[in-house]
């Protein structure tokens, strides 16, 4: 039988495997082999860039046999805290995060398929930095926080400027992601993820959009919202100027397309502009109208 030819194949660079079994032990890893590291837990995003020669690191530091981030924890007092090593697939399908935090899930159980749920991790779909990187939005309106380890500090960095450029962030090169900080949301808040998705090969979010909204106790008027998109500017966005047409206003289907026709207007396509925009505007309106007739229901 004649030998298949595999020279069409995308093979990865050479580079030396590092496997650290503690966070100091990863730091110093970082720390030593300053800027010729890339740290690694699911694979889903690096492998890809390393076989298309975008990036060509000397050591890869596998974080995945660290056992202490990997965790999923909540109370009502601190939060919801989550370890970076937390799979795609296990925030998707918690039931407290369905429950309370229901637009991370839905954004976690968007992202790729099974698969790569299943090995992908949240640390490494918010270190990727890009800009269509589908958790992002609903972190960015749950107000999330990101703990930042080095051998010398730790540090906590609001995920609204974590976000630098596209593909990067405010990671330096000895730092560790370990933990995602997010507070409870008020009463009568709620929540979603809505998405249009770029058929490719990997399916990339033509546009997504978080909300996360709070009502006053007669359901009608809105006290907080908060509105996030991706893959329609250099990095994940907050639509400010849509967040403000709502803030204090009675809800109603006026001011609601009045908050996506500025939306759209804040946003910074890099391709396909006017589609995007357009679909930005769709999704907000339809964003907001979910969220305001579900926390509606649970007013008595």
């Amino acid at each position: 039988m004649a030998t298949p030819n595999l020279d069409y194949l995308p093979r990865l660079p050479r580079f030396d495997y590092l496997a650290p079994k503690t966070i100091k032990e990863a730091c110093s890893l970082l720390s030593k082999y300053k800027g010729i590291t890339k740290v690694i837990a699911g694979g889903t995003d690096l492998l890809v860039s390393m076989k298309q020669k975008k990036i060509n690191p000397h050591y890869v530091v596998n974080i995945k046999g660290i056992p202490e981030l990997d965790y999923i924890h909540y109370s009502q007092e601190s939060g919801l805290k989550i370890g970076a090593l937390a799979t795609l697939q296990s925030i998707a399908s918690s039931p407290i995060i369905r429950d309370k935090f229901g637009l991370l899930a839905t954004a976690c159980n968007k992202i790729g398929i099974p698969q790569v749920r299943n090995m992908g991790t949240i640390g490494g779909n918010i270190c990727n930095g890009g800009p269509s990187q589908d958790s992002i939005p609903s972190l960015l309106v749950l107000n999330a926080q990101l703990k930042l380890v080095s051998l010398q500090a730790t540090r906590i960095v609001p995920i609204n400027k974590f976000f630098i450029g596209p593909f990067q962030t405010a990671l330096s090169k000895v730092e560790l992601l370990t933990e995602i900080e997010i507070p409870t949301p008020p009463p009568r808040s709620d929540g979603c993820y809505q998405w249009f998705t770029k058929i490719t090969e990997v399916d990339e979010t033509l546009v997504g959009v978080a909300v996360l909204m709070t009502l006053d106790s007669t359901g009608s008027v809105c006290k907080d919202i908060k509105i996030g998109l991706c893959s329609v500017a250099p990095t994940p966005i907050r639509a400010k100027q849509a967040e403000q047409i709502l803030q204090g206003q009675k809800m109603g289907s006026k001011t609601i397309e009045q908050a996506a026709r500025v939306a759209d207007e804040e946003t910074r396509p890099r391709s396909r502009a006017d589609y995007r925009r357009q679909m930005t505007s769709v999704l907000v309106k339809r964003a907001v109208n979910e969220v305001w007739q579900k926390i509606k229901q649970t007013i008595v």
